[in-house]
């Protein structure tokens, strides 16, 4: 992967020059541009996913899921096949309204992701609401028969929601993309102060965003990186 050319696909909820800021300041000798939207097409739709519970090989045919669902890795193919030939060995992060979401052998069922790794790395902005839980109180409430709206406000400030401003979280999810090539394949963090944490909630996800730290060892390994060069 060459990771002097960095490309930022953007998205309305996404202030797309203050995340590549932010990723000059971690990697300062890359090249890192904001573009327009990721264009794709039909193809997209290969990749949707009917039923949660079966793995993608066994889809059926034909169904309607409530939130269009899918496959983060088969979509990444074919945004793939997007990518001009010259670019194919530079990193390409793309924002998108899809919700992508992976398959799980240990509970047998697809699980929206905020971001997918890879070429090209992609950061759901419907995952980023969707996929890390809302607090515990929220769903209690909702059970005890309290209308959306009424929860929505209640807890207001302790998840991200549509509509709301994505900047900081969307930067530390395009900061793990990028981690993905340095960590070889593992861009997550289990310090929960480190903005690579692996957030499951959305207080989690609130925290490490707004904190905008690394833990000592992402920071010696982004140092040593930057200090080495910049294919890898």
């Amino acid at each position: 992967m060459d990771f002097r050319n960095v490309h930022i696909h953007s998205h309305v909820s996404v202030d797309a020059k203050e995340v590549a800021r932010e990723i000059a300041k971690v990697f300062p000798d890359r090249t890192v541009n904001v573009r327009s939207p990721f264009e794709y097409d039909g193809r997209i739709e290969h990749a949707r996913i009917l039923d949660a519970r079966q793995p993608f090989e066994k889809q059926p045919k034909r169904g309607d899921s409530m939130m269009p669902l899918y496959d983060g890795f088969w979509l990444q193919r074919i945004l793939a096949e997007s990518i001009p030939a010259a670019e194919c060995s530079h990193v390409h992060i793309v924002f998108t309204d899809l919700l992508t979401c992976t398959f799980n052998e240990d509970d047998w069922r697809y699980h929206g992701r905020a971001v997918v790794c890879g070429t090209p790395s992609i950061i759901s902005m419907t995952g980023i609401v969707e996929a890390p839980a809302k607090p515990k109180e929220f769903y209690l409430a909702g059970f005890g028969g309290m209308a959306a709206g009424s929860l929505k406000k209640k807890f207001v400030g302790r998840f991200i929601d549509y509509g709301d401003d994505m900047t900081a979280a969307a930067t530390a999810y395009a900061l793990q993309a990028l981690f993905f090539f340095v960590a070889d394949g593992d861009p997550f963090c289990s310090n929960k102060n480190c903005r690579l944490y692996n957030a499951h909630w959305q207080e989690e996800l609130l925290r490490m965003s707004k904190k905008g730290e690394f833990c000592q060892r992402h920071s010696q390994m982004a140092n040593k990186f930057n200090k080495n060069g910049s294919r890898h």
